[in-house]
């Protein structure tokens, strides 16, 4: 036997193993795509779902922004607009198949953002609602930021999956899909511009618009929530105070309320009102004054509790801005604590 034929019989075994390795890692393949068709559809319809709400009711959207407490006030609007449209477009392009390369790179983007933002917001001791998927802000606990990080933890492996096979590994020859890094940074640009003349086009047309630049000071958050400005000068609830023509309502958890508070101010915590609301409110007339209060320039549970007063029927409701630390800060009448007065 010459030296070629046992050339060709050593190419054509080689072959062989070879066409049969291919056949072996078909299955592999056709699982690995499935996986990564029902990883796109999973975090695309995701992104679409978590888009509705957001599009839908801006204003509450915008206050959420905000509770963050990591965007300087004069960007909260704009990113209120942006983002819910920068969702919806990405998320249509994973299910829909479209711009792949762009739409992969800004999913893992924003569920990079959002799962920092968490692990921030957790760090520094604040409790806020996520506003993930829907803008009814309701009360809040340790117990539901940490399943939001483990949700948004989830979502990210789930993002990170898509990427490095698709960004990372070969495409076979001629695959649309060869060379992922030619186009993802351009279709990211136009996903980009494209969500934010929605947002502003939107915005515009609507009834219920909001500013471009946001004013979020106290004057302005309670006006944005009821319409007008309800929040109670400290000076006209010292008065009523001392002229017992004031209901007091402490809207902090029992442990606080417990370590002080106003001298003959009822305990409500929100998250804790349709409990306590018909105890509470069972021997007040429908025009009783209520001034409600928390504690912090950050704290929103007053307003949240005014708001829920108004639900309920009560139109004669105030909100005293850092109510507590004011109260303090003026030696007036308080109980609880060790400097408890009487």
């Amino acid at each position: 036997m010459d030296h070629r034929t046992i050339r060709e019989l050593t190419e054509a075994r080689s072959s062989a193993d070879l066409t049969h390795l291919l056949k072996d890692q078909e299955p592999k393949r056709n699982r690995t795509r499935v996986i990564s068709l029902l990883s796109r559809l999973f975090l695309g319809g995701i992104f679409v779902y978590a888009s509705y709400d957001k599009i839908i009711h801006p204003v509450p959207f915008a206050e959420i922004v905000y509770n963050y407490q990591i965007l300087p006030d004069a960007l909260v609007n704009l990113v209120s607009l942006f983002l819910p449209w920068i969702e919806l477009l990405m998320g249509l392009a994973l299910i829909l198949g479209v711009w792949l390369p762009g739409a992969i790179l800004i999913c893992n983007l924003l569920l990079i953002v959002f799962f920092s933002t968490l692990v921030f917001n957790m760090a520094r001791g604040l409790d806020i609602d996520c506003g993930c998927f829907t803008v009814s802000v309701g009360s809040s606990s340790g117990g539901h930021m940490l399943w939001y990080l483990l949700r948004d933890g989830f979502f990210l492996f789930v993002g990170v999956f898509l990427f490095f096979p698709f960004f990372f590994l070969k495409t076979p020859k001629g695959s649309r899909f060869g060379r992922p890094w030619k186009t993802p940074f351009g279709q990211t640009l136009a996903l980009a511009l494209l969500a934010a003349l929605l947002g502003l086009f939107v915005n515009q047309v609507r009834s219920d618009s909001i500013p471009l630049l946001g004013d979020w000071s106290p004057e302005a958050r309670i006006t944005l929530k009821f319409g007008k400005n309800i929040l109670i000068p400290f000076e006209e609830a010292k008065d009523k105070f001392l002229a017992g023509s004031a209901v007091f309502l402490d809207a902090r958890t029992p442990e606080l309320y417990q370590k002080g508070h106003i001298e003959g101010a009822l305990n409500l915590p929100i998250g804790e009102f349709d409990q306590l609301a018909d105890k509470v409110f069972m021997e007040f007339p429908e025009d009783t004054l209520f001034v409600t209060y928390c504690d912090g320039e950050d704290c929103v549970l007053s307003t949240e509790l005014a708001q829920k007063l108004k639900e309920i029927g009560y139109e004669n409701v105030r909100v005293l801005y850092n109510g507590w630390s004011l109260w303090k800060s003026h030696q007036l009448p308080f109980k609880g604590g060790e400097g408890q007065e009487e």
